[in-house]
């Protein structure tokens, strides 16, 4: 009778046994490996590098020169990345470092970008914009006080595309910065920008 019992245990054992190796590592080691690699064989578009590294650091500006801290933000205020920005208002949003914090708050993403039809052919590139700057003619830019500036200037961009593709699409903006100084250092309570004709950009 105990023999006959410790048979069945033995067969009821290595019955328990059987689905057990069945699902053994191999199993749940090919699972994991289906799993991750599609994930590393297609980087994700969050993955690229903003402007790739093109565009200017608000973090190595000379606060202490109205110049600078002007010409930067009118260069980051037209530096777009149609790869990575939802809207042209991105710009706007990183420029915030040198903008004082009222003006900051302002800077909110809208719903759509108010400049889609514009980037419609750099999109199709990954293209980031290439702005350039001069001083504008007349007499806008000036130094109200000790402490209080204007500048204005005329901002031009092309696109520089990520396939190395050329691209027609060009811009140009008529654009006013208003600036006061604190604590040593200079920032943009305003600003305002009007578009030009691109077809009016001069050759570079």
């Amino acid at each position: 009778m105990a023999e006959m019992t410790r048979h069945h245990l033995i067969t009821a054992l290595t019955l328990c046994l059987l689905p057990l190796t069945a699902c053994g590592p191999e199993g749940p080691q090919q699972t994991s490996e289906q799993t991750t690699a599609p994930a590393t064989a297609t980087p994700s578009p969050t993955k690229l590098t903003v402007g790739e590294g093109t565009f200017p650091d608000p973090d190595t500006v000379d606060r202490s020169d109205v110049e600078a801290t002007a010409e930067t933000a009118a260069l980051m205020l037209h530096s777009w990345d149609t790869a990575t920005d939802r809207t042209q208002t991105a710009a706007a949003i990183r420029t915030k470092p040198l903008m004082s914090e009222e003006w900051a708050d302002h800077q909110v993403e809208p719903e759509r970008n108010g400049n889609q039809a514009a980037w419609l052919e750099p999109a199709e590139h990954q293209a980031y914009s290439a702005p350039s700057l001069v001083p504008a003619v007349g007499d806008v830019s000036r130094d109200v006080a000790a402490d209080k500036a204007i500048r204005a200037y005329d901002v031009t961009w092309r696109w520089t595309s990520r396939n190395g593709e050329d691209i027609d699409a060009t811009g140009r903006r008529h654009l006013t910065l208003y600036l006061e100084k604190h604590d040593k250092q200079w920032e943009v309570v305003g600003h305002q920008f009007r578009d030009l004709d691109p077809a009016a950009v001069p050759a570079q």
